[in-house]
């Protein structure tokens, strides 16, 4: 058996002739590899140790090649192709790329300098120039894939990066430092001109990539956003690397969707009396002091009265779309009345009218007080509701309510359809899935847009901030049903269809009533009192 080179004239063709023994033929043309057979008795099995020592022929029809060997009838018959002894595959995105030595292992102990540079002629033949590791530093192993380059893949801009000031956490902590309980919460977040309010850093440009075989793939630029601000109130400066936004003027920091802006903030060092007469202001207060007996704060946004003694029997206190936070407590003696769109934040309430749109927080206790809120929430250590009438829409929560003496308190709880609350949330969470959908897809047109980019413009630019302003619409409307969102949740979250929360004890004398389904306590009692299926439980 030997193997040869030769070119034979055979049917018209001239094919190159591979190997030749007493039996066969294996002849090449045009990469496919034919047999042909001259004497009978070559087993099939033996003709295994042939490809063993061949490792570019590849057998792709058997049936061929068996047929042949029984029938021996002096024709070529195609058995397979003809493998290059060095085979580069190069990946789809040309951003990889692996060889195959389709040699024995003998020949490449026997020939290394030899078989290097037909790999090095192999990978030029396929422009394989970029990205090549140095494959001679180490054994190379034969007729398996070996990685020999790999691209440098782009990498993308990054985005501007915008940051905004963060709003205090409104929620009320107790604080007991041995002698006395602080009731403790920022409710409005005050600025002063020049102080920080935001800032964006720049968007980056991207950096190219390169193919393995030297093609530049482009990268994508980091996309610019804007800077939401009130340009009255606030304004934009460049500082270094960065653009930085700082306040024009003193006032309460707010936000308008995703817009901040200042608003008015009317600070009082002092107490409201006589020498400011009653405080009527289009915008938020911050009262250091108290509100003196008899007189009046009506305001738009926030009103804060920060004095420790709290407030006596005030006229009234009104925020029109906001929340009070009174810190010392309300002595309302009667005929103070604190009204509030949204929350409203006591340390205790003794004799006073309380009215909020949300929610009523008081920390330390209420007494012979008229609450009306949708939740009322008062701590459920410290908390006690003592007489008065408390009528919630969605929850009563407290630690206790009653007192020992067995003084007559009424709890009442309107109550709400769980089933349609359940459909306006499941409604509001598929709104919120389209919108995303929406914002998807506009946000896919805008990178459309940033891939036209020639030099510095794009190429309809008319177009590409119409869909901007629309991309950014839809940001701020995803925003507020998650504010939605939220208060719904609150809602499923409390038991049944209206609760009322006792966490230590009621006391007899209490009246409860829960979507007109009442029930008075005799003996001292704990736990949760909800209304579900038209009956009263406790649980």
């Amino acid at each position: 058996m030997h193997i040869q080179y030769n070119f034979q004239y055979s049917f018209g063709v001239i094919c190159m002739e591979l190997f030749k023994n007493d039996f066969f033929n294996i002849m090449e043309d045009e990469g496919r590899l034919y047999i042909v057979v001259t004497r009978p008795g070559y087993s099939i099995k033996d003709f295994n140790s042939i490809i063993l020592d061949n490792p570019t022929y590849q057998l792709s029809s058997f049936m061929n090649l068996k047929t042949a060997l029984e029938v021996v009838a002096s024709v070529k018959t195609h058995i397979g192709y003809l493998k290059p002894r060095v085979d580069v595959i190069i990946s789809n995105d040309e951003m990889e790329a692996k060889i195959v030595l389709n040699i024995t292992a003998k020949e490449m102990a026997e020939n290394k300098i030899g078989i290097s540079t037909e790999i090095i002629e192999a990978l030029n033949s396929k422009d394989v120039t970029e990205g090549l590791f140095n494959l001679f530093q180490k054994p190379l192993t034969v007729q398996k894939e070996i990685t020999v380059a790999e691209g440098i893949p782009p990498v993308n801009g990054q985005d501007a990066v915008i940051t905004y000031y963060q709003l205090s956490e409104k929620k009320p902590i107790i604080l007991d430092d041995g002698s006395v309980n602080h009731y403790e919460l920022n409710l409005i977040d005050n600025a002063k001109a020049n102080d920080w309010l935001g800032e964006k850093t720049f968007p980056t440009e991207g950096k190219p990539g390169l193919t393995v075989t030297g093609k530049v793939i482009p990268a994508k630029n980091g996309r610019d956003l804007k800077l939401k601000y009130d340009r009255s109130t606030i304004a934009e400066y460049i500082e270094g690397e960065k653009i930085v936004l700082r306040a024009l003027i003193d006032g309460a920091v707010k936000f308008d969707g995703d817009k901040i802006r200042i608003d008015n903030h009317l600070i009082i060092p002092g107490d409201v009396g006589y020498e400011t007469g009653n405080i009527i202001f289009d915008g938020y207060v911050t009262i250091k002091g108290t509100v003196k007996d008899g007189f009046s704060v009506n305001a738009k946004y926030d009103i804060e009265v920060l004095g420790q003694m709290g407030i006596g029997a005030v006229e009234k206190i009104i925020s029109t779309h906001g929340s009070i936070y009174i810190k010392g407590g309300a002595y309302g003696k009667g005929t103070a009345k604190v009204e509030a769109k949204k929350n409203v934040y006591l340390k205790y309430c003794n004799e006073c009218i309380v009215v909020a749109g949300e929610d009523i927080n008081i920390g330390f206790y209420a007494l012979d007080s008229s609450l009306e809120a949708k939740r009322i929430l008062l701590d459920p250590i410290h908390g006690k509701i003592i007489g008065g009438s408390i009528s919630a829409q969605i929850q009563v929560v407290s630690g206790v309510i009653g007192n020992k003496n067995e003084k007559r308190t009424q709890i009442s709880v309107q109550g709400f359809d769980r089933l349609a609350i359940k459909s306006e949330f499941e409604h509001l969470l598929g709104k919120y899935k389209e919108l995303l959908q929406e914002a998807n897809k506009v946000k896919r047109q805008l990178e459309i847009f940033e891939y036209s980019l020639s030099g510095a413009e794009y190429v309809n630019m008319d177009e590409y901030y119409k869909h901007a302003r629309k991309y950014e619409g839809i940001l701020d409307e995803i925003k507020l049903l998650e504010e939605k969102r939220v208060r719904l949740q609150k809602i499923l979250e409390t038991k049944g269809e209206g609760e009322i929360g006792i966490f230590k004890a009621a006391y007899p004398e209490t009246y409860i009533e829960i979507k007109k389904m009442s029930k008075k306590i005799n003996t001292i009692v704990n736990g949760s009192f909800y209304a579900l299926n038209r009956e009263l439980h406790q649980g």
